[in-house]
């Protein structure tokens, strides 16, 4: 994936503004002319900051999901994750990591989760959203073992051309890719396409692709797919024309440079 900048937004799960009839119209309200960067069916959030932003209603039509902006004088505005669900009249108010940029709700409307990217190639994050039975919405990490496993699978101090401090520094924190690409039908887990960063600080092991099932919200790997197999069996869900990397490629260390 190409020429992704960055993006930043606030996402309010609230009330019901506007009903909508079906599922799928209610994930496409926000931003019709911009395209979802990562899940077909995501949402792209409204940045304009405008004074009626429109907004991305739940599948049960009870909750529902739009920008709003911060402003500071002089400066950018910052945005927040505000959240009102039926069950509450007041709102709870959460952290947005920067760059998120699209929603999509799970189909028991009971979660959903943001994907976002702090580059144009490396930093691709998605955070997980759960309302729970009295309307309190906690966000929840699900990609941490998916991370373990691949620095298991694509071993950075093995990658040819590798730099020996930078592959010991991504061994002990691991920050590939991770984007969100669909829910499960039952909406107890999501599923994961997950990247190592196509710079050449990864050496041979740069673009490599494993798809994994994360159950929510222990983010246990339940499914765990080939590049091959995540092409062939969640391509209809990606945005984009997921390719197949060649295989990766392992040797000496500084080869080139």
């Amino acid at each position: 994936m190409q020429n992704i900048a960055k993006f930043a937004f606030s996402v309010v799960v609230g009330l019901s503004i506007t009903t909508y009839s079906r599922f799928s119209s209610a994930q496409d309200q926000s931003n019709k002319d911009t395209q979802p960067i990562w899940a077909k069916k995501a949402a792209v959030l409204d940045l304009s900051c405008k004074q009626n932003p429109a907004g991305i209603q739940s599948p049960d039509q009870r909750s529902v999901v739009q920008v709003i902006c911060d402003y500071h004088e002089g400066e950018d505005p910052t945005y927040r994750l505000r959240v009102v669900t039926a069950q509450r009249t007041a709102s709870d108010e959460l952290p947005l990591a920067q760059g998120a940029n699209e929603v999509l709700w799970a189909p028991d409307s009971r979660a959903f989760f943001v994907n976002g990217g702090e580059t144009a190639y490396s930093g691709f994050f998605v955070d997980v959203y759960q309302i729970d039975d009295s309307g309190r919405v906690k966000k929840a990490t699900v990609t941490e073992a998916a991370q373990v496993d691949m620095v298991k699978s694509f071993p950075p101090c093995k990658a040819w051309n590798r730099d020996e401090e930078d592959c010991k520094r991504i061994t002990r924190n691991p920050e590939y890719n991770m984007s969100g690409l669909a829910w499960s039908d039952n909406s107890i887990a999501i599923y994961v396409f997950a990247e190592v960063p196509c710079s050449g600080s990864y050496g041979g092991i740069m673009c490599q692709v494993l798809g994994y099932e994360l159950s929510v919200p222990a983010g246990r790997i339940l499914k765990r797919l080939s590049a091959r197999e995540v092409k062939q069996q969640w391509g209809r869900y990606a945005a984009w024309d997921i390719r197949v990397p060649e295989p990766p490629k392992y040797g000496p260390a500084h080869v080139t440079w």
